[in-house]
């Protein structure tokens, strides 16, 4: 079973939207990896842009890259039956 939606990726080949899956799974687990970010916890500096410190820039770095991750999760691998309309 893929987790690649197939509105967005049928022309693609089987072989293909399994690549795809394979690194959504593995961009999930990294990202979730790089979220226990414990080498930050015990200094506030080196200071980023000479006054945010480095755990609150790499969150912010940590967020948007979530947010891209989930763009990309919502626009690849969204359920193409949650579209359909069921009255039909």
């Amino acid at each position: 079973m893929s987790i690649v939606a197939a509105k967005e990726t049928e022309h693609l080949s089987p072989a293909r939207t399994a690549a795809m899956t394979v690194v959504l799974l593995a961009s999930i687990l990294t990202l979730y990896a790089l979220h226990q970010d414990f080498w930050f916890w015990r200094t506030a500096r080196p200071l980023v842009f000479g006054f945010l410190p480095v755990a609150l820039a790499y969150h912010a770095a940590y967020c948007i890259a979530a947010s891209v991750l989930m763009w990309a999760l919502t626009r690849l691998a969204w359920p193409s039956h949650l579209e359909e309309d069921p009255r039909r």
